[in-house]
């Protein structure tokens, strides 16, 4: 398959964000001066995910979330922090920690795979490389730079204005790259966001699925691979 380009997601395909996450959520108890305990870290979680429910930030096929999902999630920040805050009955600025948290987490540049870095730079010399990503420029434009010396474009979601998979998020990047959308293979590992948004764009896509989940119904990939390395045999 002769792919011109090849269009990559971030986190969960090429980086890591549990590692960011991490690095992110220990970054935050710091600051408050709270151990990093199990207890702390089981705390953080269940009141991020009530929050990030409540704004139903994983229903990505919603209109409204595809349109205004940034200012929901710096709004689900607040909310999040604020419940810790009061949770632990300490008193801090909300801006900060979402700030520390956010600059922690663009510190993280942790690879899915071992080779994942070595793979990317060998494709880059048969293909156009792009990078699409659902994040904030804050956090992905730091933990990109690694890949921009082998990449054509990026384009994240919070400059673009709106998230795959939204029709808008592929139209701009099939206007910007000057290619019809045949010319261009999506690899991710969001069946909902990067692979459904993928093929109604009219193009081919490639499901990363590195745990070997099965492939449920609705979804039409035109290939799935468990590792990146799988890649330069299946695009040319």
């Amino acid at each position: 398959m002769g792919y011109k380009f090849l269009i990559f997601d971030v986190d969960g395909t090429l980086l890591d964000f549990g590692d960011a996450y991490v690095r992110a959520q220990r970054a935050v108890a710091e600051r408050l001066g709270v151990a990093y305990t199990q207890e702390y870290i089981s705390l953080d979680e269940k009141l991020d995910w009530e929050v990030w429910e409540e704004f139903g930030l994983d229903n990505t096929s919603d209109p409204d979330i595809q349109m205004n999902y940034h200012r929901y999630y710096y709004d689900h920040l607040r909310q999040h922090f604020s419940r810790l805050l009061q949770a632990l009955g300490i008193r801090r600025d909300v801006e900060d920690l979402m700030g520390c948290y956010l600059d922690h987490a663009a510190l993280s540049c942790k690879w899915m795979e071992e080779n994942t870095f070595e793979i990317y730079k060998q494709l880059a010399g048969a293909h156009k490389l792009v990078l699409a990503t659902n994040g904030v420029s804050r956090v992905q434009r730091p933990r990109l730079r690694p890949l921009l010396p082998y990449t054509e474009a990026v384009f994240i979601s919070e400059e673009l204005g709106c998230i795959k998979p939204a029709q808008g998020f592929f139209r701009r990047m099939l206007a910007d790259l000057q290619c019809p959308p045949e010319d261009c293979l999506m690899v991710g590992d969001s069946l909902s966001s990067d692979i459904a948004g993928a093929v109604a764009a009219g193009m081919a896509a490639c499901w990363y699925n590195p745990k070997g989940k099965a492939l449920p119904a609705g979804f039409s990939p035109a290939c799935t691979v468990r590792s990146i390395g799988e890649l330069p045999a299946i695009c040319g």
